[in-house]
């Protein structure tokens, strides 16, 4: 089919993918869930007759998921099929990138925001650009970026797919000031009329929460869509053209899109939330009540004969209370209603603890157990996980998705770059340039480690060296060293550069040693 760059063109597809938004529900589900986390359960609701109180389970048990999930530790290895001494050159460097380039993006940081929103929304998108102004200390500026994507934010050209490289298209949808949208219009080249074409629009449903004075915003779409030699990009607003579409040799698209529950036949997924929120509505309103009527009945009251007590009755210490007769008569009386039925505080704690339990954490997973017995308690806990594991795999798999992408856009963008290599002989690593574009296109075998994985193969392969050097298969403590993770050894390069100059000081020693001898000869 035909592209139309049209700004309108590009209007009615995100128009279309809104009326499918509206159609599941998404936007309405999406701020209830997320009110319902933050604590806010009793929005737009007049009570007057009682105290709202709020136990928020859900918060605990989303935090707890998310806890499970989570892991700062990524460990990306790409190598090329040929390892060859020029393949395991190209691999040194590339851990060595996708190292630096993590840690300048902040994308492992960016992982439990990402996991949060998912649990809360059903799911959540990483966008992956490349900014040109990123510092990297070197000559070279620019660097990967990473952007969190609300589920709301992002529209799939199949919405009945949630697969993001077999979509015709994606747009993003960005709420930005309208001065930063004409000064980048103006910078990519549009005229004058186009930039004041560039006005303040309202999308109500775009915003999770109405906010006062959005006058001077206007929604921007990132368009982008796949061609026969990379993805094509470009920005609209609903009456202007913000930057023309040019386009990028990437493999990709720099999307990333994880669900927590797969929904059949649409791009969107299922929060733990939403079927657990009338529970929590239950708990809340029996616990208000609850308080409520121990507040009313809890203390006796006093019962008088107002026919004697014209005055009313006093509770003041010390102070005087006229009657009428003989004050010696039984004229007042303390009443205590009866007490409130056990069933009521039993039912609550049981539906707190069914619920938590429903969505996944247990109480020994919650830590609310007492531990007599740890091994009970141990395999309660990894029972509680197992359900996770499908989430977990999920989530792993998104990681791999975005270390695809980090690698597509090296070969795009780096350029030559400096880079601190070893040739493998044990000799000191240098300081070369090396060309990343050289990686555009070609196929590798990229192996990501998450969480404990990480930890295990680095500590699996310092164990396996040092099997090696006890059998004496491993001799020579260069090569030992070589071999150990870098941050298994502290101060592992300055270990290596002093076994090298201790080698090279046993060389010369040698050779004038043996100098003498040859002249005698």
């Amino acid at each position: 089919m035909q592209f139309d760059p049209a700004p309108a063109a590009i209007w009615r597809k995100f128009e279309r993918d809104r009326d499918y938004k509206r159609s599941i529900g998404l936007y309405d589900r999406v701020r209830r869930n997320e009110a319902f986390y933050l604590g806010r359960q009793w929005e737009g609701l007049k009570v007057q007759t009682l105290d709202p109180l709020i136990f928020n389970v859900l918060r605990r048990c989303v935090n707890l998921f998310v806890s499970m999930l989570v892991s700062d530790d990524v460990a990306v290895h790409a190598q090329p099929f040929d390892m060859d001494e020029k393949g395991r050159q190209t691999a040194h460097v590339l851990e060595r990138a996708f190292a630096s380039a993590i840690e300048r993006s902040g994308i492992k940081a960016l992982g439990r925001p990402l996991l949060k929103n998912a649990c809360v929304d059903g799911d959540a998108c990483f966008y992956i650009h490349f900014d040109p102004a990123l510092e990297t200390g070197q000559a070279v500026k620019g660097d990967i970026a990473a952007e969190l994507i609300d589920s709301t934010n992002i529209c799939f050209g199949n919405p009945a797919s949630d697969e993001v490289q077999r979509q015709p298209y994606l747009i993003i949808a960005m709420r930005r000031d309208v001065d930063e949208v004409r000064t980048e219009a103006k910078a990519n080249g549009m005229g004058a009329d186009e930039c004041a074409a560039i006005v303040p629009d309202d999308t109500s449903d775009y915003l999770r929460y109405r906010l006062n004075g959005e006058n001077d915003r206007v929604t921007v779409l990132l368009h982008m869509r796949r061609t026969e030699t990379g993805i094509a990009f470009c920005k609209t607003t609903r009456t202007a053209t913000v930057m023309r579409e040019k386009e990028l040799p990437y493999r990709y698209y720099p999307v990333t899109h994880l669900c927590w529950n797969r929904v059949r036949g649409s791009c969107h997924g299922e929060s733990p939330l939403t079927e657990a929120i009338p529970n929590q509505i239950a708990i809340n309103k029996l616990y208000s009540m609850y308080v409520q009527c121990i507040k009313q009945v809890a203390f006796p009251k006093i019962i008088y004969d107002m026919t004697r007590f014209p005055n009313g009755w006093s509770n003041d210490v010390g102070k005087a209370v006229g009657m009428r007769g003989n004050p010696n008569e039984a004229i007042a009386t303390a009443f205590k209603a009866p007490d409130i039925s056990s069933q009521v505080l039993g039912l609550l704690k049981q539906m707190m603890s069914d619920t938590a339990e429903l969505m996944g954490a247990s109480e020994a997973a919650l830590g609310t157990v007492k531990p007599d017995n740890t091994s009970a308690i141990v395999a309660v806990q990894n029972a509680t996980a197992a359900p996770l594991e499908l989430t977990k795999m999920e989530f792993y798999r998104f990681i791999e998705d975005w270390a695809r992408i980090f690698l597509d856009m090296m070969g795009a963008h780096y350029g030559t770059r400096t880079v601190v290599v070893s040739d493998g002989t044990g000799e000191e690593p240098v300081r070369q340039s090396f060309d990343f574009s050289t990686l555009a296109g070609q196929d590798m075998r990229l192996q990501v480690d998450v969480g404990a994985a990480s930890y295990w193969s680095e500590t699996m392969q310092t164990m396996t060296n040092d099997h090696l050097l006890e059998s004496g298969v491993i001799t020579d403590p260069l090569i030992y060293l070589e071999n150990v993770p870098d941050y298994q050894v502290r101060g592992k390069n300055d270990l290596l550069h002093a076994l090298r100059m201790q080698r090279q000081q046993q060389k010369e020693e040698n050779a004038n040693a043996n100098q003498p001898q040859t002249e005698q000869q």
